[in-house]
């Protein structure tokens, strides 16, 4: 069950992949959506237990710098 959704877009369709790729192997999270959603522009989605989520897409922050467009984390859904 997912408790936690978090959400990265970045600049680069490269740089996208390598991040999913980091995202995956740094907490216990699943793979929601992967791709682009325009012309250069990526988006990762990932689910998973809130400190999971938090973990996954807080590894990528300082490693991307101005690739970066947005990140967040939606905790407790239902």
């Amino acid at each position: 069950m997912l408790h936690a959704i978090g959400l990265v877009e970045l600049n680069s369709i490269a740089k996208g992949i390598e991040v999913t790729d980091v995202m995956l192997k740094t907490a216990d999270v699943t793979l929601l959506t992967s791709k682009t959603i325009c012309p250069g522009k990526y988006i990762v989605m990932v689910g998973g237990e809130v400190a999971a989520v938090n973990q996954s897409v807080s590894a990528n922050a300082a490693e991307n710098g101005f690739l970066l467009v947005d990140q967040f984390v939606l905790p407790n859904i239902h």
